[in-house]
């Protein structure tokens, strides 16, 4: 914008190119730059693609003359060093202006006002004015997309900088803008204010020397000697280059072109003048410029560079197009490894394949010609192959994992070494792959962490020692993010940017206490999730080893630098046994029911491989024929567990076609693997049904797949074809005595009855027969509830009318009162959570701005009295949920044994506001710690966990437990895997991280996320949890109760034959001695016929010895193998197991 300039002998104002300088009595303007409307249009780059602004501006960064420039000269938006897409800049501006006299009693105010600024990572600004510096916090903003979405609801957004008087000189002056942290903000309009009249004149110089910065590296000179390289940063404020010669402490050094703008030059000085200042003289034409630097010794590391594909499952686009994108990404891979032959060793193209899924389908597919020369790239060490299927959250359990690892079998049949393990983005890991790994030759993890909405362990990038609960070990690394140097510019073959990326981050290495001369640091290709491999990033890797002696860049494999860290540093390496929880996990409460399906899947494919088992121990070999099927369910529930939920713009446009599409193919792989397990049930069933005992009556066989024997409820549907409708019936065992059973409700053609099983062998059946009466069936007993209290020999119950759950629960057995009296909330109690429409504040790692609830207008419905448990029903009403429907509460109480189950159905609101739903279980247990087991083991919360790992919020697999050494009470469910740990979110990412009360929170659902996961969720949800209460806090007693809870009891009805047979009415194919030693799970192995794996974990944590006996009590053979049933060890009779171990067998086949 331009405007005529007025000139008076008292006051120069001139408005030239958009900027206007006056001097005027009192807050004078000296000039201002664009115009406050709420808008950048007048500033670069508005309207344009706003990532160019690194290709546009030398490190991020306009000059601007006043009286010569204008607003274009400056990008409308000045990005931070968190923000990669720019290349992570300190981005700002330099504002030159003259002053005809030095006035030192003039102060000055500058004014950024703003459009918008990142509202979870606004930008630290450093303000410079010739001497003096200060920095200022920038406000956030109302809207982290608006880059993209152009949407902004800040008004007034703005800050000043008070500039204390005696700074303003005669001649030039340059006020510099640079973000120093943080994110990007807009502009809208600058404007510097002085307390008094400021004759301004033009500016005068052509350059300006801003520093002469040493760098800590050695360079190679002419002759090939080594130098100290410095370089100098200055600005050509003309529209023409500028040739200048430089020199150091008066000996002449060289000649250089000054570009327009910001710039740099390259110089050096003799090696060995470190530690000693030295002058750099800078002259052009119009005079000579001078700046001093310290020379610094130079760093000799090792930069490894790692080159891999960042394999989101979707994300970026559609799982069905990035799927077939993940297999040519590897023929492209084979082709760069041949292109760069030529190359020196360490730039030559390596990659490392970080998801095993894509080569062991690559492999599968490719001509053989193509998979020799991807295997002679493996064996020369530039293709590395790794042990992750992908990126997986804690969601899946240890039965998913046998899925997860069995490419590791195909690798190892064609000679592929597998020695590390890259588990990226993802801020945790699976702990029981600290067992599962090393038993298969891996040695080594790195984890490229991505701190959004995450705290990130250690402080820095740490190697250590990362053990399971038995001890066994893998060298670990904690890298940073998996882009780290592409925000350097690696992938746009920026160097000069690389230089800066280097050397800024061993520095900050250094300053950190990072021990080691070499380091690791990953990029993709391109700066994005899914990128294609690029080799162009080996042409700048050869042309800086050809300029720097020291430090050094590698093209490397992840296990190259591992290697060489486990060679000369392996010893001194810090050691945790500590689980790894996952923050990003809370982001599965946005999809609840699915979800929920994913567990029920997992324990349903648990109890049919035990199925499978029991008919393969029982000579059925077309068991172990059904590998492949059980392989393409559990790799469906993988493909739903990977840490990809769906597309980047879920929550800023969830109804795209790309969100929309995302979530269809996300969702489809739990339901798909939901169907086709209910189907292996009758696949299973089938097997075993001609080894059942059949009578002239109906039967009803039970099925346990644990290597315990057990006593549990079972849900059955019958027909009336069978128990007609109403008709009084028994189901009786072979001595007469009756089951407890309990009608649950009807179809229209047969009922589902709750039926409480006595006894069934461990990993076998048991069959009843169903008994018909005469007359009809006796109706629950209904119970008058209108006191409020319900009890049995074990508790004692008060509900809490207002509220809708628990007030009061009295273990009568402890003598204890087991709910908090002084808790918000009562002991199953119905929490609505608003984040009040601020969505963004966790990932500011904050909570701030909240609002909760409970249940309102709550009624009791009814209770009654059935032969397994006493059923006591309430509703209410809940915000975020459908009041017609209300939210339904069920609460059984059981007769027999010591359980009580929390029953819930609600119909959630298609609510895209952020907003929560919990369950509270605030535990009254003094002293009481809290407990939970994830995969692998036992985490105690906020104890044994990697520093900074997780512990607001956890991923539960069975159990959780409140526990105090004297008593413990247990609470697991099938459905729902979220807890919080100690209280409801207040700050959820302080540490150290610990809590003043027991008390749980089950986290239902959510949608806090801002990408990736659901914007909303909508439609009923039904879901529960078992709760029991004991003496003693044993873990064992906890893990078998949570197995149980989890792991059905699967149950076959079978109309009644034309005569009986001579089948046993009971069977085991095995039982698991050694006490808290838990079978996890079991599979028929192709070793034989009748031979299984099993994989069981002590759980008590002190040394047990395993014993595995047939019905008759009589040993078994069995020897140790790894999770592929590789063996490992010799066949025996007896195994004594570490406290915690996680083990596999292979029980013997045939004799």
């Amino acid at each position: 914008m331009n405007r005529t300039g007025i000139f008076s002998a008292l006051l120069l104002a001139a408005t030239l190119a958009g900027a206007e300088l006056r001097a005027v009595p009192c807050e004078a303007p000296v000039w201002k730059i664009g115009v406050k409307d709420g808008s950048s249009a007048e500033f670069a780059l508005h309207g344009e693609p706003y990532a160019d602004v690194a290709k546009r501006f030398a490190e991020a960064t306009a000059l601007y003359t006043v009286g010569r420039s204008s607003a274009a000269d400056i990008p409308f938006v000045i990005p931070g060093p968190a923000d990669s897409w720019a290349g992570g800049p300190r981005g700002g501006a330099m504002i030159r202006f003259g002053a005809r006299r030095g006035q030192p009693s003039a102060a000055l105010r500058l004014r950024v006002d703003l459009v918008e600024a990142h509202n979870a990572s606004a930008p630290r600004v450093e303000v410079r004015l010739n001497d003096y510096t200060t920095t200022v916090q920038v406000p956030r903003g109302s809207n982290q997309n608006y880059l993209d979405d152009g949407r902004t609801t800040s008004r007034d957004l703005h800050f000043e900088v008070e500039i204390p008087a005696g700074h303003l000189r005669a001649g030039d002056n340059v006020l510099s803008l640079r973000t120093v942290a943080g994110s990007w903000m807009v502009l809208d309009a600058l404007r510097l204010d002085a307390s008094e009249p400021v004759a301004s004149a033009a500016p005068a110089g052509d350059v300006t020397l801003f520093s002469a910065t040493s760098q800590p590296a050695l360079v190679y000179g002419e002759q090939g000697e080594l130098r100290h390289p410095v370089v100098l940063r200055a600005a050509n404020w003309s529209s023409r280059p500028v040739k200048a010669a430089w020199s150091y402490d008066g000996t002449k050094g060289g000649e250089a072109t000054l570009a327009p703008g910001l710039t740099h030059v390259d110089v050096s000085v003799p090696e060995g003048a470190e530690g000693r200042r030295v002058e750099f003289t800078l002259a052009t034409r119009r005079g000579a410029h001078r700046a001093e630097a310290e020379i610094l010794p130079a760093e000799k590391w090792t930069v490894y560079l790692v080159q891999h594909t960042h394999t989101d499952i979707g994300y970026t686009k559609p799982q069905t197009e990035i799927l077939t994108e993940h297999l040519r990404y590897i023929d492209y891979a084979v082709e760069y490894c041949e292109a760069t032959a030529s190359y020196p060793d360490d730039a030559r193209f390596r990659w490392t394949c970080e998801a095993s899924w894509a080569v062991d389908e690559w492999l599968r597919i490719r001509p053989r010609e193509q998979v020799e020369k991807f295997l002679d790239f493996v064996r020369r060490g530039q293709i590395e192959v790794t042990a992750m299927f992908f990126n997986m959250s804690e969601l899946s359990g240890e039965g998913n994992y046998r899925a997860f690892l069995e490419p590791l079998e195909r690798f190892r049949e064609l000679e592929i070494p597998v020695v590390t393990a890259m588990q990226n983005d993802v801020n945790g890991v699976a702990w029981c792959l600290a067992d599962y790994l090393p038993d298969l030759g891996v040695k080594y993890i790195t984890m490229g962490s991505n701190g959004h909405r995450a705290g990130i362990p250690f402080d820095r990038p740490t190697l250590y020692r990362w053990e399971s609960p038995s001890g066994k070990s893998l060298l670990a690394f904690r890298a940073d993010h998996y882009h780290t140097a592409n925000s350097w510019g690696i992938d746009r073959g920026d160097m000069a940017g690389v230089e800066r990326g280097v050397f800024s981050y061993i520095e900050r290495l250094r300053r950190r206490g990072y021990d080691f001369p070499i380091v690791a640091a990953q990029y993709s290709g391109y700066l994005t999730d899914n990128s294609p491999p690029s080799m162009q990033e080996c042409a700048l890797i050869r042309a800086w080893n050809e300029r720097y002696a020291w430090p050094k860049l590698r093209s490397a494999t992840a296990h190259e630098f591992l290697e060489r860290i486990d060679e000369e540093y392996g010893d001194r390496l810090p050691v945790y046994r500590a689980a790894y929880p996952d923050f990003w996990t809370d982001g599965f409460g946005s999809a609840a029911r699915e979800t929920a399906a994913s567990r029920k899947t997992q324990a349903d494919m648990t109890v049919v491989e035990g199925m499978l088992s029991m008919a393969a121990r029982q000579g059925d070999a077309s068991a172990a024929t059904l590998d492949e099927e059980i392989r393409r369910i559990r790799r469906n529930l993988l493909f739903y567990d990977e840490h990809t939920f769906g597309a980047a713009e879920s929550i800023r446009d969830p109804m795209c076609e790309n969100a929309q599409v995302q979530w269809a193919e996300k969702g489809s792989y739990v339901w798909e693997a939901l169907k086709s397990a209910q189907m292996l049930y009758e696949t299973a069933a089938g097997r075993l049904q001609g080894m059942l005992y059949r009578s002239t009556r109906p039967t009803l066989t039970l099925f346990n797949a644990s290597g315990a024997e057990r006593s549990a409820l079972a849900t059955v549907y019958i027909d009336y074809e069978i128990i007609p409708e109403n008709r009084a019936f028994r189901i009786v065992d072979e001595r007469g005595e009756a089951l407890a059973v309990q009608p649950i409700r009807s179809r229209r053609e047969g009922r589902y009855y709750a039926v409480w099983a006595d006894r069934v062998p461990a990993m076998g059946y048991k069959t009843y027969e169903i008994v018909l009466d005469e007359g009809r069936a006796a109706a629950p007993q209904s119970l008058d509830a209108a006191e409020g209290v319900a009890e049995n020999d074990f508790y004692r119950m008060e509900f809490d009318p207002g509220r809708g759950g628990i007030r009061s629960l009295v273990d009568k057995q402890l003598g204890a009162e087991l709910v908090d009296a002084g808790s918000e909330w009562s002991l199953g109690g119905v929490v609505y959570e608003s984040l009040e429409g601020d969505r963004n504040q966790m990932e500011r790692k904050v909570f701030e701005k909240y609002s909760r609830e409970g249940l309102r207008d709550v009624r009791f419905t009814g209770a009654d009295l059935g032969p397994i448990y006493g059923s006591y029903r309430f509703e209410g009403r809940l915000a975020g949920c459908d009041e017609a429907y209300g939210v339904h509460v069920e609460v059984r109480l059981y007769r027999r044994v010591k359980r009580i189950e929390l029953c819930y159905s609600l119909r959630r609101l298609p609510e895209r506001d952020p907003s929560s739903i919990y369950v509270a279980f605030p535990f009254a247990l003094e002293r009481g710690r809290l407990a939970f087991d994830v995969p692998g083991g036992l985490l105690r919360a906020g104890e044994n966990q990697i520093p900074g790992s997780t512990a607001s919020w956890n991923t539960v697999q069975s159990f959780a437990t409140a526990r105090n050494g004297e008593a413990q009470v247990i609470v697991s469910s099938d459905q729902v895997p979220l807890f919080l740990m100690g209280e409801l979110l207040r700050d959820p990412y302080r540490l150290p991280r610990d809590y003043e009360r027991p008390h749980l929170f089950s986290w239902v659902m959510n949608n806090y996320w801002t990408t990736n996961f659901r914007a909303s969720q909508e439609g009923e949800l039904r879901w529960s949890y078992a709760l029991t209460s004991e003496e003693g806090s044993s873990e064992a007693s906890a893990a078998a109760f949570g197995q149980d809870n989890r792991l059905p009891l699967y149950v076959r009805v079978v109309p009644a034959a034309q005569a009986a047979n001579d089948r046993p009415r009971s069977w085991s194919a095995f039982r698991v001695g050694g006490d808290g030693v838990l079978a996890v799970g079991c599979v028929p192995s192709d070793a034989g016929q009748g031979a299984l794996v099993v994989n069981l974990r002590e759980t008590e944590g002190r040394e047990a010895t395993l014993t595995l006996v047939d019905e008759a009590g009589r040993p078994l053979r069995f020897r140790r193998v790894d999770i592929l049933d590789r063996p490992m060890g010799d066949w025996t009779e007896s195994l004594r197991l570490a406290p915690c171990e996680n083990l596999f067998v292979r029980l013997a086949g045939e004799r």
